[in-house]
């Protein structure tokens, strides 16, 4: 078995002392380090594999390489994949290295913080203000929807705000909403409930009728029959997602109604059967790798010193909207 390149190796490759290693590797500033040396020192450690200890770099630095992302406790879903997907990525880019946790019910983020000395923090979760607030009393690098940089969109992305609007320009006065009944989304329905009520609020329009329903057609044509033979009918829904989207159009074919000439259907996520589904469905896509990407880059901006591994190769994209509306036949 081979033996583990060392500091040691680098520097008799690249003909200087393990001090200028250490210097060139870790980034630290101060030094007087030619460009020259510097990148033979690049080019050793790259041509031998050579990796700096972790366990060493976080007693020196007082901090691991690791950027510990926090999910909800629900299942991860599409969208939430892609965001990890992208915020991976952009870790790796500036040199370290993203965990997920998933964060219980109830659990407290600080003590795991504590813990795992994480270099950055990335929150893809709403806590209650205690618990946030003992998040940054750590002191360690955070990017979250909580934070200033996230408004106006808040925990829901814009989504809720983009079918209302959608829903209200096309004439709809009265809209509903589809919500999952099944345990697990909490956090993420209230999200999106709350933005759908201030959008409905904004529209002049009055409070939306919610419906919690399972991915059941019979459940869900239940919703449907209560949305249409109310006293004031509902005629457009916002449905929590694509799949909520699909069991309404379901539930539409059991009452032999259809969309849109009996309820205007918009999902969100944009699944790659929602342009197969009958009618194709209207739509927000979800920019989630953009991001993913942006919270890494928020999270992470304050850590990558000139001369290290990692680079950020972009700025972060805080002017670019996360989700926009893809228009089909449902609504």
């Amino acid at each position: 078995m081979a033996s583990r390149v060392t500091s040691a190796d680098v520097a008799r490759a690249a003909g200087v002392s393990r001090a200028t290693v250490s210097y060139v590797l870790n980034g630290r500033a101060g030094q007087s380090i030619s460009a020259a040396t510097r990148g033979r020192v690049l080019a050793a450690a790259q041509e031998l594999g050579y990796a700096p200890s972790t366990a060493a770099r976080t007693l020196r630095r007082g901090r691991s390489d690791l950027v510990l992302m926090l999910l909800p406790p629900e299942p991860l879903g599409r969208a939430l994949a892609m965001v990890l997907d992208g915020a991976s990525d952009q870790v790796e880019q500036a040199g370290l290295r993203l965990i997920a946790h998933r964060l219980p019910d109830g659990g407290a983020a600080a003590p795991l913080v504590r813990s795992l000395v994480p270099a950055a923090l990335i929150l893809a979760t709403p806590l209650q203000e205690p618990d946030l607030d003992a998040l940054q009393a750590t002191g360690v690098p955070m990017a979250s929807l909580q934070q200033d940089h996230a408004d106006p969109l808040g925990p829901d992305l814009g989504i809720g705000a983009l079918q209302v609007q959608h829903l209200a320009r096309s004439g709809h006065r009265r809209i509903g909403v589809a919500l999952p009944a099944a345990p697990g989304y909490q956090w993420r329905a209230e999200a999106r409930l709350a933005a759908i009520e201030e959008a409905c609020h904004r529209h002049g329009l009055q409070r939306p009728a919610v419906e919690r329903i399972n991915l059941d057609p019979a459940d869900a044509s239940g919703a449907v029959g209560r949305w249409l033979f109310a006293d004031t009918p509902v005629t457009g829904v916002c449905a929590f997602d694509d799949e909520y989207a699909f069991a309404l159009l379901a539930g539409l074919s059991m009452l032999n109604r259809s969309a849109p000439s009996d309820l205007a259907v918009i999902g969100a996520e944009d699944i790659p059967l929602a342009r197969l589904a009958v009618p194709p469905l209207t739509t927000v896509s979800v920019h989630a790798r953009r991001i993913g990407v942006l919270f890494a880059q928020l999270a992470t901006e304050s850590l990558v010193e000139p001369g290290s591994f990692g680079t950020v190769t972009a700025a972060p994209e805080q002017n670019l909207p996360p989700v926009t509306l893809v228009l089909r036949a449902s609504a």
